[in-house]
Parts: structure tokens; sequence; C-alpha cells
């Protein structure tokens, strides 16, 4: 199978991405039609911004009832399944996805994330996130390496790794929704000092303008700098960095439920 690049693709994706619709938007265009498959999406995406997941999983799955081949709906729907804790349907939605629409850099990513991150299914992961480079332009890439890079130490390979920061060019300008893996890809390549990384003031300044994004931002943040230091040999900085993120890390973002298993081993959490 041949991947291409598609500049287009990525940023009509990047604008689904940050939809925030409302029940009473999302009903209305469902009054002109309501077997229209792109409607249901926008319905399910505005049950789930208040937090209604059960019945935004019903209505991408109203959607995919009128339209079994738009993919945007199993996507939808194994991103609810996901945050429900319902892995092994999400991975299935995703992969759905992947198969109704092989260039669409997200679902692969997605479905990456929900291996790794619920699945344990750490080697799957590498595969669908070197697959996403495949997909997208390098100023996309800072999510990218940081979950290779986190995964290998993960797995105890520290030289892969280091070796994974070859992949990307730290020149280039993340899109503003990667702020957090931007900065923390230039902490692993020394760009960034660890006294410096997080400045929650500046951070307050140039993120995404949501609610609590923040501490969002850092949750991955400091789950990276958890294996800087676990690289770097430096196991009690390693063990200030989890224990910090259990503070303050935004719940249900990958960084937290990441460090979560290493909390309770380290005795931070029950």
């Amino acid at each position: 199978m041949k991947f291409v690049y598609n500049e287009k693709k990525n940023e009509e994706q990047r604008k689904i991405l940050m939809m925030r619709p409302t029940v009473a938007e999302a009903q209305a265009l469902l009054d002109k039609d309501d077997t229209d498959p792109y409607s249901w999406y926008v319905m399910g995406t505005a049950l789930a911004e208040e937090e209604r997941i059960e019945e935004a999983i019903d209505a991408y799955s109203m959607g995919i009832m009128y339209a079994p081949f738009y993919a945007p709906n199993y996507f939808g729907r194994g991103r609810r399944h996901n945050a429900a804790g319902e892995w092994k349907q999400a991975m299935a939605d995703f992969t759905v996805a992947i198969q109704l629409d092989p260039s669409n850099w997200t679902y692969w990513y997605y479905r990456a994330t929900t291996a790794n991150v619920r699945g344990g299914l750490l080697q799957d992961s590498i595969d669908d996130f070197r697959q996403c480079l495949l997909l997208t332009d390098p100023h996309e890439h800072y999510p990218l390496i940081h979950w290779l890079y986190t995964t290998y130490a993960e797995l105890g390979d520290y030289k892969k790794a280091e070796e994974s920061l070859d992949l990307i060019d730290c020149s280039l300008k993340a899109p503003q929704m990667d702020y957090g893996y931007e900065r923390a890809v230039q902490l692993y390549k020394g760009i960034v000092k660890p006294e410096d990384y997080i400045d929650e003031e500046k951070m307050a300044k140039v993120v995404i303008d949501r609610p609590n994004r923040v501490h969002f931002e850092e949750s991955h943040m400091l789950y990276g700098l958890y294996w800087y230091w676990m690289i770097h040999g430096d196991e009690k900085k390693a063990y200030d960095a989890i224990a910090r993120l259990q503070e303050i890390g935004y719940p249900g973002t990958f960084g937290l439920l990441k460090s979560q298993p290493i909390a309770r081993k380290l005795g931070i959490i029950k």
C-alpha cells in the first residue's frame, strides 16, 4: 500500500478534530436530512462535548447505519469507545476507518494511541506511528516522535529512543495544537534545558485558548520528562515528574493515563 501526504486532507482533518458543535447546531443539520452521515457525526461530536458518551456512540452508529462506508463515524465512535474504556471496540472502529480511508493519518494515530495506552500493544503502536510519519508533513511529526521516543524507552530500548529523534527537523514550527509535543521533542534533543522546559505563564499565552489547556499540555510534557530522566539515569527526577503529573494531570489525557501504572508501582498513588 502506498502512503502519500495530502496537505488538504490533513488540514480538513485538523478542523474536524477542533470542531466543537452544540447539540442544537447538530439537530438543525439533522432536521434538514436525518439520513446524512456527516450530520450524525456532528451530533455525536456535540453529545461527546457534553460528556454524553453513550448517546454519542449511538449517534455515530446511526450515521453508520445510513452510510456504512463513511469513515468519520467509525472514527468518532472509536474515540468515544476509547473514552469509555472499551479499547477493543475502539480498535475495531479505527481499523474499519483505516480500511475505508487509509490515507487519513488521524485514523492511524488514534489506533496507535489506543493500542499503546489501553491495550499495551507497544510494538503495534510503533508500527502505526511510523505509518503516520508517511502521511504527514514534517512540521506535524512532533507528536509522533514523542510517542516513538517514549514507547521505545518503555520497551527498554533507549538506543532506538534516541535514534527516533533523527526523524524530525526541529527548525520547523509545530501546529498550535501540538505545542506540548514540540516542547517535549525539543527537550529530548537537548534544545530546551529541563529547568526551562515547563513555564505555565508562558504556556498560557501560546497554547490553544481552551479551559485547562495548560494542564492538558503539561500532562504529556511531564510524562515525556519522566522518560527523559530515566534515559539520562536520574531516577529521583523521573520520580518527581511522575509525582507532579499526578497532582496536575488533566483527566483522560494520554500522558496521565500512561503515567498511572508507573505512579502505582512507585507508590505515589494506590
